[in-house]
């Protein structure tokens, strides 16, 4: 862990999905001070549970961030989701007006913005990046363990006391940082029915589209002439674009 950082982990948990849910958040400061975050709503989705803990993790150290000179934050989660929704597909949702690659409106386009500001607000205040980094969920991570623990008590309504003091009498060694996992591939979006981690492009008689589901790509482009592709980032659409000599 290194000096004059920030490190974060976070959970969501849902009953039901939708249903009641819950949020967690750990803030440990320089190896030095650890703050845990927690909230719940009665009525949500595991996603916007996940998101809520990043939000809150974010605000909290950009208050931290002003106070003394930061260098850098690490965020570790077990949602998927989160990391490519803020690292991949967000820049695409706002060039799009916030519509996805089915020309669909994003889903918790709400809280997207709100984690999208809150990246925005604290970048300017730490000198080095924000990293954003895949745990398995469950797999004795103390952190995500934690995390998840807060989340659930939440969920449930249940009181459950929240830490905050030195980091050398809390529960776990905060200076173990978990190994970096190589993010896996979205599921299937239960609440669309699409998945959300690819989707295709096709070009046919001059006319550029996407689609969410190969299906609907290839109702467009079998038996005619035609240029098609799947792709899973805004980066790889954009160089399809750039091959079949569109801007």
């Amino acid at each position: 862990m290194k000096t004059n950082s920030i490190v974060i982990y976070c959970d969501g948990a849902c009953s039901g999905n939708p249903g009641p849910g819950g949020w967690g958040s750990i803030v440990i400061l320089e190896q030095s001070v650890v703050k845990e975050l927690g909230g719940g709503h009665p009525a949500t989705t595991n996603n916007r549970m996940e998101m809520s803990a990043v939000i809150a993790a974010l605000n909290y150290s950009r208050i931290l961030a002003t106070q003394q000179k930061i260098e850098s934050i690490q965020v570790f989660t077990d949602s998927v989701y989160v990391i490519r929704g803020i690292t991949q597909w967000i820049h695409g949702w706002k060039k799009r007006g916030w519509k996805n690659a089915a020309n669909e409106e994003v889903s918790n386009r709400d809280l997207w913005i709100e984690l999208d500001q809150a990246v925005a607000s604290v970048k300017p205040t730490i000198s080095g990046q924000i990293e954003w980094n895949f745990v398995k969920g469950h797999s004795g991570i103390a952190g995500n363990e934690r995390c998840d623990e807060i989340a659930v008590a939440f969920s449930k309504n249940n009181y459950i006391e929240l830490y905050e003091g030195n980091a050398a009498a809390y529960l776990f060694d905060v200076t173990q940082l978990p190994e970096k996992k190589p993010l896996p591939e979205m599921k299937k979006n239960s609440s669309s029915g699409s998945s959300t981690s690819a989707w295709y492009l096709s070009y046919v008689n001059g006319v550029f589209r996407r689609h969410a589901t190969w299906g609907e790509c290839e109702a467009v482009v079998k038996g005619r002439p035609a240029k098609f592709k799947k792709v899973t980032s805004e980066a790889e659409e954009d160089a399809i674009k750039k091959s079949w000599g569109l801007s």
